[in-house]
């Protein structure tokens, strides 16, 4: 079945109703290499990124105003990177608006030096390309990874007398679940759209709120029944409401909320599938990126840097003092973790064009 879209606005509030569908190494002038040790190999030396980098400044762009979650992690770490890139100094840079897509796009399209990178909102970037929305002008499969900072992944919560006490109860549904979601397009627009196509269950959306705070507020007072929204945030603004955590969209635990069910625990091995992707997306939510073409040694120089940073003492307890989970996954594995995403991208837009 085909999902139905119905449009209208009250009180510019866009609300979205979606009746739920069921499932269906040669030089390129074809010399030979030169042999090692040999005088070509001897007279071109390859260049020490740690000289390359003493005495420069790189800028880290931050696609959100200052003083929010993401604008947070990175400015925490700016202390230890740059005692880790001794002699190097480290600039912030905030790049606001277009729900992140400006600054991603400032990074993308960055000369590809090694001095600029920056914090990118992963899941919002591959929604945002594979919807084609206007304006993007990066490519997810091209960038170049350099580590994860965290990954602050979203959970389905329901009012206390909503009637959803857990996520079987939504799943089983039969009547339009109301969730509140802080805009039409942003990722738990999108992520609230894949679930309810994928399991069944029918979901009116209202979307047009100003963020997470204000449709929090509306699921509070009873004026929907459900959210999707960051853990750490999201637990801060419903803490002793009564509030029913049915499920976090993510391949593991969060250690905050251990007893809540992960979203990969759910429906039949088809749906599961698809549900892992979709949590993979957000297993990399928070994610050090520089533009396509960085010279490997200098990325490896980065991101050992970075991850080492990660790793001091003096920056995880800055993010624990601000209340912010720090969760950093060094450069190969965030790159693999990145690979399969781009492999499930086509299913996971099935679900939304549906």
């Amino acid at each position: 079945m085909k999902v139905q879209h119905r449009f209208h606005r009250t009180a510019g509030v866009v609300v979205i109703g979606l009746a739920a569908a069921g499932l269906a190494a040669c030089s390129s002038d074809g010399d030979e290499p030169a042999a090692p040790g040999s005088s070509t190999a001897s007279e071109q030396p390859a260049e020490d990124p740690a000289e390359f980098y003493q005495g420069k400044t790189v800028t880290v762009v931050i696609p959100y105003d200052p003083g929010g979650g993401f604008d947070s992690f990175v400015r925490l770490l700016e202390p230890s990177l740059e005692a880790q890139l001794d002699g190097v100094q480290v600039n912030l840079e905030n790049r606001p608006g277009g729900g992140g897509l400006i600054g991603a796009n400032e990074i993308y399209n960055a000369k590809p030096d090694g001095l600029t990178f920056g914090l990118i909102n992963y899941p919002g970037a591959v929604f945002a390309q594979a919807t084609d929305t206007e304006g993007v002008t990066f490519d997810n499969a091209d960038w170049t990874f350099l580590a994860r900072l965290g990954a602050i992944n979203p959970i389905v919560y329901t009012g206390k007398d909503s009637g959803y006490p857990d996520f079987p109860s939504i799943m089983n549904a039969t009547e339009p679940i109301t969730f509140g979601i802080g805009g039409a397009g942003s990722d738990a627009y999108y992520a609230t759209v894949i679930l309810s196509n994928l399991l069944g269950f029918p979901a009116n959306i209202v979307a047009g709120y100003s963020g997470g705070g204000e449709a929090d507020a509306a699921l509070l007072v009873g004026e929907v029944d459900a959210g999707v929204g960051s853990v750490d945030a999201t637990l801060t603004r419903i803490k002793d409401t009564g509030t029913f955590i049915d499920a976090i969209i993510s391949t593991e635990p969060n250690p905050k909320i251990p007893d809540v069910p992960v979203i990969t625990s759910f429906g039949t091995d088809e749906q599961k599938d698809v549900l892992t992707a979709l949590a993979s997306v957000y297993d990399l939510e928070r994610t050090l990126v520089a533009p396509p073409g960085v010279p490997e040694d200098r990325v490896e120089f980065l991101a050992d840097a970075i991850y080492q940073a990660t790793q001091d003492q003096a920056y995880q307890d800055a993010m624990t003092e601000a209340g912010l989970t720090s969760s950093p996954l060094p450069r190969a594995e965030v790159q693999s973790r990145a690979d399969a995403v781009q492999q499930s991208v086509d299913t996971l837009t099935s679900y939304i064009d549906e």
